[in-house]
C-alpha cells in the first residue's frame, strides 16, 4: 500500500498540550488552574498521548496491518471479477437443443461458452453441469391452508409475476415442479455413472427490484445457507435432494439452485421436484419464470502447472503468462509448486521482513509478476527449477454482455440458447486506492448503529427485505435498563392494501435483526418485533345526497377509510398513522361526513376485535389500530325524493 505523506507525523506530545493549553481562556474562562496537578490538565495531557500515538501509528503502519485493518470493515483485496450470467432456452428457435436433443448431457466445467459469432471472449460453466432435455408439464403452488394455485400457463409465458409460495410463504406452502424428460433413459441418460458429481441447474428469474451488490462478487449462497430444501418425488417415493449451490438468496433473486441427483437409484422419465423453505421466507418470492437446465456461466479460464525455469539469481521473478489474475477475497490468488521441493512455499507481503532460509515468494497481483528471495530476504531457487503455478484469469468489465444474445455450447450444434438478462459483475482487479476508498465509504455509511436515527435508517435501506416503516421504542427511564434496544420495523404492504394475516413473520424480523446485529455497540442487544396491532372493524349506515349512485358513494366511504386508517405511507399523499394513536368514534364520523356525496350517517358503530361497540379503539405506545376491511359494512341508501334528509 502505498504509505502516507512522511510529514503527517509533525505534532508531538509537546505541541499538542500547548494548542490545548492556548484554547481554554476561549472556551472554558473560568477555568483559571492550569497547573499539573489539576484533573482537566492531566485529562488533556491523556489525549494529546493517545493522539501522539495514533499519528504515529498512522504514519508508520506497515502494509498488512493496513490490509488487517481494511478487513475489520469488510474491504479485502481482490482480483479481476468475471462476468457471470444465465443462459436458457430459446423457445424461438426451433433448431434449440431444449426442443430437439433426446438424451441427457454432462457439461464439463471447462467447456467453452460463446456468444454466436464471437470468439472472444471465452466462458466457462460455473460447474459440472447435468443438461437434460424435458418441459415443464406442470408448475404449482401448494398452500398451507390446502389450495393449489395451478402456475403453469403463468411461467410458459413469462414476464408476469407470480407468487411461487403464495402471499405469505410460510414453512409449510410449497412449490411443485413436474418435469418430463425426453430422453428414454431417463434424467441421468444411457450412462448413469457419467452424471455422478454432476449438478442439474434448475433457473430462476425473479420480479423482485434488483439489491445493491452487498454480497462478495459472485454472490452465491453455499448450500448451507440456503432455506430452501429439495425433494424428488417420483411416483410414491420421496428422495431429499441436496442443494448444492444457491445463487438466488433462497428465491430472492436471480441466479440458479444447482441439484445433486447423486442419490438417485434409477433414471425416472418423470419427476416432481418440491421446494419448501422448513423456516419460511424473509420475504416472499416473486418470479417471472423458473426453468430446469439452464447453464450458468462465467467468463475466465482456469490455467493449470503453467512451467516457469528458474535461474538460479538472486531476486529472480516472472511474470504470469496469462493477464487477468483472478481470485475471490480470502483466497490465494496462485497455487505454487516447486517439482521436487517437498516443502511448500509460501507468499508473503514483503521478503525483506523473511529470513535466508524462508520459502517465500512475493506476488504482484495487479501485474502477475512472482519474485522469490535473494538470499538474505528469502530462499534463492536454485538453478533449472521447476516452477508450476496454476491460476484463474478473465477479461474483467470486457466479459458484460447485453441481454438477449444468442450463444454457442461446444458439443451442441447451433445456437444453445439466450440470455434473458445481462451478463453482468465483470470488472477489473481493485487497485488499492480503490480499496481505501471503499473502505472510507464503508466507514462512513456502514458505521456502527448509535443512535435511534442510526438504527431505523440502516433497517430501512436492507435490500430485498421491503422494509417501509420503523422506529425505536422509547426507553422507560421508570423501569430497570437491560441493554436491549426494540426496533418496531412494517413491511411493505401490497397495492390492495392492509393484508388480512399480519404481514410480519417472524422469518423476516429475523433477518432484519441478523443483518443489523453485528452493528451494534457491544453490550447491546437488538431486538426486532411487529407493531402490536388492535383490531378494529367498522359498521356505517348512510345515506346518499340526491342523485348519488349509491354504490359510488360507498366506493369513495370505504376508500377514504382506508387511506385514513393507513399504515404504511402511500403514493395518494396521506401520512401513515403515527405509533400509540386511537381511533375514535368521532374521527370515523367526521371523517364519513366529509365524504363527497355522503348527506347523512344514520347509523355507525365502532367495534373491537371482540365485535363489541365502543367508543376509542386504544392501541400501546408502540402499537397501531388495524383496520379490518373484510369485516367492515357499509350500506348506502338512496335519498328521498324531494331532498336529502
Amino acid at each position: 500500500m502505498k504509505p502516507l505523506a512522511p510529514d503527517l507525523f509533525q505534532r508531538r506530545f509537546q505541541d499538542l498540550v500547548a494548542i490545548g493549553h492556548a484554547r481554554i481562556p476561549a472556551l472554558a474562562p473560568d477555568w483559571t488552574d492550569h497547573n499539573a496537578h489539576d484533573p482537566g490538565i492531566m485529562l488533556m495531557e491523556l489525549l494529546a498521548w493517545v493522539a501522539e500515538m495514533q499519528l504515529y501509528s498512522l504514519s508508520r503502519q506497515r502494509r498488512d496491518e493496513r490490509a488487517a485493518y481494511a478487513r475489520l470493515l469488510g474491504v479485502s483485496l481482490s482480483g479481476t471479477r468475471a462476468a457471470r450470467g444465465l443462459i436458457w432456452s430459446d423457445p424461438a428457435n426451433p433448431n434449440s437443443p431444449s426442443l430437439k436433443f433426446t438424451e441427457s448431457v454432462v457439461v464439463p466445467a471447462d467447456t467453452v461458452i460463446n456468444v454466436v459469432n464471437d470468439a472472444t471472449p471465452t466462458f466457462r460453466p460455473t460447474h459440472k453441469l447435468l443438461w437434460i432435455p424435458g418441459q415443464i408439464s406442470k408448475l404449482e403452488a401448494r398452500l398451507a391452508d390446502g389450495s393449489v394455485v395451478d402456475l403453469t400457463s403463468t411461467n410458459q409465458r413469462g414476464g408476469i409475476p407470480f407468487s411461487p409460495f403464495g402471499d405469505t410463504a410460510g414453512p409449510k406452502d410449497t412449490l411443485r415442479l413436474t418435469f418430463v424428460s425426453r430422453s428414454d433413459s431417463g434424467l441421468l441418460g444411457k450412462n448413469p455413472r457419467d452424471a455422478k458429481g454432476a449438478w442439474w441447474a434448475i433457473g430462476v428469474r425473479s420480479a423482485m427490484p434488483a439489491a445493491p451488490l452487498v454480497d462478495p462478487p459472485d454472490g452465491a449462497v453455499l448450500c448451507s445457507h440456503s432455506p430452501l430444501t429439495a425433494s424428488l418425488l417420483v411416483d410414491d417415493e420421496r428422495l431429499p435432494l441436496e442443494i448444492m449451490y444457491d445463487s438466488t438468496g433462497g428465491l430472492l433473486k436471480t441466479g440458479a439452485l444447482l441439484l445433486s441427483l447423486d442419490n438417485l437409484s434409477g433414471s425416472p422419465q418423470e419427476c416432481t421436484i418440491e421446494l419448501r423453505a422448513p423456516r419460511g421466507f424473509p420475504q416472499p418470492p416473486q418470479l417471472l419464470r423458473i426453468e430446469p437446465s439452464v447453464i450458468p456461466i462465467e467468463q475466465g479460464k482456469s490455467i493449470q502447472e503453467e512451467q516457469q525455469i528458474a535461474n538460479g539469481m538472486p531476486d529472480w521473478s516472472f511474470t504470469l503468462g496469462e493477464p487477468g489474475l483472478k481470485f475471490k477475497s480470502g483466497e490465494p490468488p496462485v497455487r505454487l509448486v516447486v517439482e521436487g521441493d517437498d516443502n511448500a512455499w509460501d507468499r508473503r507481503d514483503d521478503v525483506s521482513e523473511c529470513g535466508p532460509d524462508d520459502r517465500v515468494y512475493e506476488l504482484e497481483t495487479s501485474t502477475g509478476v512472482i519474485t522469490f528471495g535473494n538470499g538474505v530476504n528469502g530462499k534463492i531457487l536454485a538453478e533449472s527449477s521447476s516452477v508450476l503455478v496454476s491460476y484463474a484469469v478473465c477479461d474483467g468489465a470486457e466479459g458484460n454482455v447485453a441481454r438477449n444474445r444468442q450463444w454457442t455450447v461446444f458439443g451442441f450444434e447451433g445456437a444453445f440458447g439466450v440470455n434473458i438478462d445481462p451478463v453482468a459483475g465483470g470488472a477489473a482487479a481493485s487497485a488499492l486506492l480503490d480499496e481505501r476508498r471503499e473502505a472510507r465509504r464503508r466507514s462512513r455509511d456502514e458505521h456502527g448503529l448509535i443512535s435511534s436515527d442510526d438504527i431505523v435508517n440502516a433497517a430501512l435501506a436492507l435490500p430485498l427485505l421491503g422494509v417501509a416503516r420503523a422506529w425505536v421504542v422509547p426507553t422507560d427511564k421508570n423501569l430497570k435498563r437491560t441493554g436491549t434496544v426494540t426496533l418496531v420495523a412494517m413491511r411493505r404492504r401490497p397495492p390492495s392494501g392492509e393484508p388480512e394475516e399480519i404481514p410480519e413473520t417472524g422469518r423476516w424480523l429475523d433477518a432484519i435483526r441478523n443483518r443489523l446485529r453485528a452493528r451494534m455497540p457491544l453490550g447491546t442487544r437488538l431486538s426486532v418485533v411487529a407493531p402490536d396491532y388492535v383490531a378494529f372493524s367498522v359498521r356505517a349506515t348512510l345515506q346518499a345526497e340526491l342523485g348519488r349512485d349509491p354504490a359510488v358513494v360507498q366506493q369513495e366511504v370505504e376508500k377514504t377509510l382506508n387511506a385514513r386508517l393507513t399504515l404504511v405511507a402511500a403514493n395518494d399523499g396521506n401520512p401513515p398513522r403515527e405509533p400509540g394513536a386511537p381511533v375514535t368514534f368521532r374521527d370515523i364520523a367526521a371523517w364519513i361526513k366529509l365524504t363527497a356525496g355522503v348527506a347523512a350517517v344514520v347509523d355507525l358503530r365502532l367495534l373491537n376485535s371482540s365485535g363489541q361497540t365502543v367508543n376509542e379503539i386504544k392501541v400501546t405506545p408502540s402499537g397501531l389500530p388495524r383496520y379490518d376491511a373484510s369485516s367492515s359494512t357499509t350500506d348506502v341508501a338512496r335519498s328521498p325524493q324531494g331532498g336529502a334528509a
